[in-house]
């Protein structure tokens, strides 16, 4: 098995020479115990101990399994970037292109990274995610007494764009991203809220006053007990709004109405409604996907990182080891997601993965398949 050839191009930082453990057999045990359920670096430990003989089929072990402070000084200082890489460059083996697909940008705080009494201290990492492929695209930090503005840029620069839609939060509604998506020629469909007060004002004005004019898709979906009705409106007729003429290329103005109720009657709130932008001109059926596609990072990528990962539970808080245990994560979950089938959670199979050594290897070497 050539896995841990995936992992070579990670520079050592360690003095050569010294080192008893090559780092990408580190790795390699780490993301295994990561598949089989391990939260730390002594469950990663206790992992490899546990499994020696089975990792030794793979692995060249001649100095046995590290300890737990060794897995930990490897994440501590190994290069974040650079391990983030080999999620970036498994998701382009994955994906031959991007165009034609939406990519969801949102933020998430590792709560249990905070210092205690601050809770704003904790680590936050923009991801970009396609939910179409449940693929994870990278993630950069932001810096701290900062916040997801600083990062976006930095996760628009690493992608192509070319032919994708991209959607962000109202946090990310600016005219700066938005030139800098249409300059990668890429869409983007961004969220409208009070931080953008005359541009929300006039749409949102515009939009309520008049909205039997506007091109709508109703829909309806039921789904555990819950009735969600939707119903979204889209008008291309930008004349009237002042604050939208210098917004780069922007062609629909998009209103979302929803109302979710239970099969026992009872209402879970009030209508809401929703606003957005776009340089798309799509349909209204297509931006009712659209805009209910972008809750996809939070519904599965970071419901399935904290469900199923517990990563708001994990306390790895020193050097770059909090960044390059959410990497592992996130190499992990997209291991168990190309294997997940109807009927089987994924935490049925992380747990496969650790009673079953066949499974684990087939694991594995859809991994290395892809390189």
């Amino acid at each position: 098995m050539k896995l841990t050839e995936i992992f070579d191009e990670i520079p050592d930082f360690r003095v050569a020479g010294r080192t008893s453990y090559r780092m990408s057999n580190i790795l390699v045990i780490s993301l295994c115990a990561v598949l089989a359920g391990a939260e730390d670096y002594e469950d990663i430990a206790e992992y490899g101990r546990q499994k020696e003989d089975f990792l030794g089929t793979f692995l060249e072990l001649e100095n046995g399994i590290p300890s737990h402070d060794t897995f930990n000084r490897v994440f501590r200082f190994m290069d974040r970037e650079l391990f983030e890489q080999c999620l970036r460059r498994w998701s382009e083996q994955i994906i031959d292109s991007l165009s034609g697909l939406q990519i969801n940008i949102d933020g998430k705080v590792l709560r249990a990274t905070a210092k205690r009494g601050k809770r704003t201290s904790g680590l936050c990492l923009v991801s970009a995610w396609v939910a179409e492929h449940c693929l994870s695209l990278g993630q950069v930090k932001v810096d701290v007494k900062s916040n997801e503005k600083t990062a976006i840029p930095a996760i628009l620069e690493d992608l192509d764009l070319n032919g994708t839609l991209v959607s962000i939060d109202a946090m990310g509604t600016h005219e700066k991203f938005a030139r800098q998506i249409r300059a990668k020629e890429g869409d983007y469909l961004l969220a409208l809220k009070k931080n953008q007060k005359a541009l929300y004002e006039q749409v949102s004005e515009w939009m309520l006053r008049y909205e039997d004019r506007w091109e709508k898709d109703h829909q309806t979906d039921y789904v555990g007990g819950r009735i969600e009705e939707r119903t979204t409106f889209v008008c291309q007729d930008l004349r009237f709004i002042d604050a939208l003429q210098s917004w780069p290329d922007c062609q629909s103005m998009i209103m979302v109405q929803y109302q979710r109720s239970f099969k026992n009657g009872k209402e879970e709130s009030a209508n809401k409604t929703r606003f957005y932008i776009s340089s798309a001109d799509f349909s209204a059926q297509q931006f009712a996907q659209a805009t209910r596609s972008h809750w996809s990072i939070e519904n599965q990528l970071h419901w399935y990182l904290d469900v199923v990962f517990l990563e708001d539970r994990q306390r790895v808080r020193e050097g770059n080891g909090p960044e390059n245990m959410a990497t592992t994560r996130k190499m992990a979950l997209q291991l168990l997601l190309q294997h997940k089938t109807k009927g089987t959670s994924l935490k049925k199979l992380r747990k496969r993965a650790a009673w079953n050594e066949d499974f684990l290897l087939k694991v594995l070497q859809s991994l290395q398949n892809q390189f």
